[in-house]
């Protein structure tokens, strides 16, 4: 046993030792190579108003050495300070990237600078490789590790010094290229960009946004090029941008100058993994036996890629370019975007089909086109081919697309980089759709008297991607999670609509749209308009199309726009009642954002509303915002129509009386409640018995429990009333127990003391409890009551104050007194069950709206809300869907989704229902706003009116709680807020 445990400790030894050199082997520890040119540290003033993160960067460093002979080496040296505890937290931890399949990391340098003093870090820093798969969610993985640093005592005001080095570069590129980012939206006092060019043939160098000095310095082979900056102005980019809008300056080196060289480096890598193996040829006469003709088969053969070979990347190494073969893609049945792309041009190959790559950049898009030559700007491929004149994409990735090649849904990324032999440059993808983006067809049925319900269904079909992506949310969320928000989505504008029947869903196979067929009824359909009433139909679906943005002011940058956007929304209002009549008419409004036609016909007693909106452009020019606003304001004039019934023609009693008399049978139902419990109480107080050798006033635990809360903790006082009147009769004394009643929680202890007196003299000793543990309880009494009055869970504390009383009301009740007495004292009265019923909704309301499940009365923090409150406000778009809440306050009595306002990390906002029952929503950024008008108000009962005004001198209302001054602190925050988000130069000339 002794050798078999010495051997087993060996072993151990042996695999930690293993264990510990592989780790070791995964990065290494040692100074920067000679080649690393140092630069010397600057520690100018901090411009705190510009500071994010708390972090203010004081160097970024990026050298790299390229040569024929060694691996490529990037150097990187990055300086930062953590100006508050915010930085210190963001810079006290690191993650450091590396592909361990071709790349190796040396740490060279980690330290802080503490006034002054350079501390080596080193050794005491906790370092790990971890593989954090960062595109684990988009099923991609990669293979990349991550050198995981975590810096020890790391203080205020410390700065961080760290540097590494990455050598090695993916195999796969044939060319050098990289790029830099030379300024950014904060401040960042020195940067560095070189390059060590050891190869004969000189560098292309092209800038982006601007230019800066380039050093070329000619070495023995090659050119070493160097770019040194200091304070670069910082640019802050505009919110709402199209994905190809940057406005950073960014610098180029590439070792290609012209696209066709690109092609050629991808040409070979597509080439030797397309091919037409048995198998695939197996599936593609299974295709041409189930489809006649060509058009169908290629289609099929998109579906087959899409929906029988799921999306997941294995891009390790080469692999991040290199396609798998067709053959193994298909006998795996999963790959990336490049696998599926090579098996569906290889099965068009074996239809007769020739197709071809498209390298696209998902997020530069157009820009792609306008940047210097490089082969890794792209990060996605997809099919392209030409059939009968027209060119086709076709994007093997998408899953639950539908319709035929005529009605396919065309992916457009703006350019794409056909690999074809004899192309030299990019092709425009833009494809008009074949279907509009979404159809509305809504239908109401309006009834003769005001008081009926009305009918409405609503059918919508989307086209293009919109099918696709509703199709897809659908399989992910479940269509009766879909129908409910559907439903939901009327109800914010009908507060009385319900469903009559499920929703319906079709997808046409020839079309591949999506239809959804919803069916409602809406009780209250008419609003008062003073003796008359009123409803109003909108084409939201257009109106929403049409958006106002956050930033009005936007330093030349353009806002984002659908493109191709193409909606059509018809309505149609039925109406039994064949009194009405209105005028047909037709609006167009044309500029160079939109186009709208409006027709209004009615006939048969069927009004129509028909609305067709096309967009004309992908963006909004920054110097035409003004123009744009005014344009929408007209599109939402138009797309809104209304109609009125007049009081005459209804002898119907007004919604608005309905209210007027339902708050009138809510006052005298309360009024007469009390009156009946009064009377009830008198004549029961007049007719009580009398129980012979009753002491005190008994009642069973449940009864004094139960009852203590509906009461709302009326029946403790009249419980203690009733023993101090008791206790008054059989000493004759002078107390007056009405007063000790009223005053109950004052008088515990004289009442406990007054007891263990009766016990004493009864039983010889004291039966109820100490009357240390007495004090003890009075005093949880006593803090219970003041604190139930003023915390902000009261309610929910006062549900444990009946629970201490219960040792006096336990020893009363099972004291030697006539049993009769007990039982009727327990039972409960119709007076006590009514009073129960009326008190019972205020304890409820009072414990849910402690929860902020119903609006506060007062101003709350963010963390206070529910995360449906919060979903909300993201969902309507009132509040930036990547902001948290800072400060909320809704002036609604039950519903906070009609009314309030707040704010954010960088935003201020409001939202209200109209008298329509729409709901209406403002937002300023604290960028753009100018001042602020406050007029605090003079009692809790009243509100604070705030005003924001911005640059461009609209105005935006605000009204908050003025309950325990928190306005004042709103009002404080934000003022802060706006100081922190306006740039010195214009607080200097304020």
């Amino acid at each position: 046993m002794k050798w078999m445990h010495l051997q087993l400790k060996l072993l151990a030894v042996f695999l930690f030792f293993v264990s510990s050199f592989a780790a070791a082997e995964e990065y290494q520890v040692a100074p920067a190579a000679n080649w690393v040119k140092q630069h010397k540290l600057l520690t100018p003033e901090i411009p705190r108003d510009q500071i994010r993160d708390g972090t203010f960067y004081l160097m970024l460093d990026t050298q790299l050495q390229v040569s024929e002979q060694a691996p490529q080496q990037r150097f990187n040296r990055t300086v930062m300070q953590a100006v508050n505890q915010s930085g210190v937290d963001y810079i006290s931890q690191l993650n450091i990237d590396f592909d361990p399949n071709y790349q190796s990391l040396t740490l060279n340098s980690l330290g802080i600078i503490r006034d002054g003093q350079y501390i080596d870090k080193l050794n005491s820093a906790e370092l790990q490789v971890l593989q954090r798969e960062t595109d684990l969610a988009s099923r991609i993985y990669n293979g990349t590790l991550s050198l995981n640093v975590i810096i020890d005592d790391m203080r205020v005001m410390d700065i961080l010094d760290y540097s590494y080095t990455v050598s090695g570069s993916n195999p796969v590129y044939q060319h050098f290229s990289t790029m830099r980012t030379l300024n950014w939206s904060v401040p960042i006092v020195q940067q560095f960009m070189r390059v060590k060019w050891q190869k004969p043939t000189p560098l292309y160098i092209n800038f982006m946004n601007g230019e800066s000095p380039v050093t070329k310095t000619k070495l023995d082979t090659g050119f070493d090029y160097q770019i040194s900056q200091h304070n670069e102005p910082t640019i802050r980019s505009a919110s709402e941008v199209p994905h190809w809008y940057s406005p950073y300056k960014e610098v180029y080196f590439s070792e290609v100058n012209n696209w066709q060289e690109v092609i050629n480096w991808s040409l070979p890598l597509y080439q030797s993994a397309i091919e037409v193996s048995p198998a695939i040829e197996t599936i593609a006469r299974q295709i041409k036996f189930q489809h006649a003709d060509l058009e169908s088969q290629i289609v099929a053969a998109l579906r087959f890629s899409q929906d029988e070979v799921r999306y997941l990347g294995l891009e390790m190494g080469t692999n991040s370019h290199q396609p798998t073969p067709a053959s193994e893609t298909l006998a795996l049945r999963y790959g990336d975007c490049k696998d599926k792309t090579v098996l569906l041009i290889s099965l068009l190959k074996a239809l007769g089909v020739e197709a071809h790559p498209a390298l696209v950049n998902t997020e530069d898009r157009k820009r792609t086109a306008s940047l210097p030559v490089s082969p890794s700007l792209f990060d996605h491929v997809i099919v392209t081919l030409e059939h009968q004149g027209k060119r086709y994409w076709l994007d093997p990735t998408i899953s639950y697309q539908r319709g035929d090649l005529a009605h396919l849904a065309q992916p457009n990324y703006d350019v794409a980089l056909i690999i074809k032999q004899g192309e030299t440059g990019f092709t425009d993808m833009f494809t008009e759709p074949a279907l509009k983006r979404v159809q509305v067809f809504d239908n109401y049925q309006i009834p003769e008297g005001i008081n009926e319900p009305v009918s409405f269904s609503t059918q919508y079909k989307y086209g293009d991607f919109e099918a696709i992506n509703r199709r897809s949310s659908i399989a992910k969320n479940s269509l009766k999670s879909i129908e409910d928000d559907y439903r939901e989505y009327y109800q914010d504008t009908y507060k009385g609509l319900k469903t009559v029947k499920p929703m319906l869903v079709e997808s046409p196979e020839d079309t591949g749209q999506l239809i959804t067929n919803e069916y409602y009824t809406i009780d209250n359909f008419w609003r008062p308009k003073g003796n008359d009433f009123q409803n109003d139909f909108y084409a939201s679906e257009i109106q929403n199309s049409v958006y106002k943005p956050e930033q009005r002011e936007r330093n030349n940058a353009p806002m984002w726009f659908r493109y191709p956007n193409n909606i059509e929304t018809t309505i149609k209002v039925t109406f039994t009642d064949t009194n009405w009549q209105f005028n047909d008419e037709q609006v167009t409004i044309d500029n160079p954002f939109f186009h709208l036609e409006k027709r209004v016909t009615f006939k048969d007693s069927v009004l129509t509303l028909y609305f067709d909106y096309s967009a004309k452009q992908d963006h909004i020019p920054a110097d035409q915002i003004d123009l744009y606003l005014s344009e929408r304001k007209k599109l939402n004039n138009a797309t809104h129509y209304g109609i009125i019934k007049y009081g005459t023609n209804s002898a119907t009693t007004t919604p608005a009386d309905d209210e007027t008399n339902w708050y009138s049978v809510f006052i005298l139902s309360y009024l007469a409640a009390i009156i009946f419990f009064i009377a009830a109480w008198r004549i029961e107080a007049s007719n009580r018995p009398v129980f012979a050798e009753q002491q005190f006033y008994p009642v069973s635990n449940s009864k004094f429990v139960i009852y203590s809360l509906l009461s709302l903790g009326i029946f403790i006082h009249y419980w203690s009333y009733r023993n101090w009147k008791a206790i008054k009769e059989q000493q004759q004394s002078h107390i007056m127990p009405i007063a000790r009643g009223i005053f109950a929680p004052l008088f515990f202890i004289p009442l406990l003391l007054e007891l263990c007196k009766h016990s004493e003299q009864t039983f010889g000793k004291n039966k109820i409890m100490p009357v240390a543990v007495g004090f003890v309880l009075w005093l949880a009494i006593i803090i219970s009551e003041v604190v139930s009055y003023n915390w902000e869970y009261g309610s929910w504390l006062f549900l444990v104050i009946p629970i201490l009383w219960l040792p006096l009301v336990n020893y009363i009740q099972n004291l030697k007194q006539p049993e009769q007495a007990l039982e009727y004292h327990s039972q409960w009265r119709a007076r006590q069950i009514i009073i129960s019923i009326f008190m019972l909704p205020w304890l409820f309301y009072g414990l849910i709206y402690e929860l902020y499940l119903l609006p506060s009365s007062t101003i709350v923090t963010g963390d206070k809300l529910w995360s449906y409150q919060v979903n909300f406000l993201k969902r309507k778009e009132i509040i930036p869907a990547n902001e948290n809440v800072r400060y909320f306050y809704s002036d609604a009595f039950f519903d906070f989704k009609t009314d309030g306002n707040g704010i954010t990390e960088n935003t201020i906002f409001s939202y209200w229902k109209n008298e329509q029952g729409v709901l209406e929503k403002d937002q300023r950024r604290f960028s753009d706003i100018k001042e602020l008008n406050v007029d605090y108000a003079k009692s809790a009962l009243l509100t604070t009116t705030l005003t924001v005004i911005d640059h461009n001198g609209d105005e935006m209302m605000l009204f908050l709680s003025h309950e325990d001054d928190l306005d004042k602190k709103f009002v404080a925050e934000v003022e802060r807020l706006i100081k922190a988000n306006t740039p010195a130069t214009e607080q200097n000339a304020d």
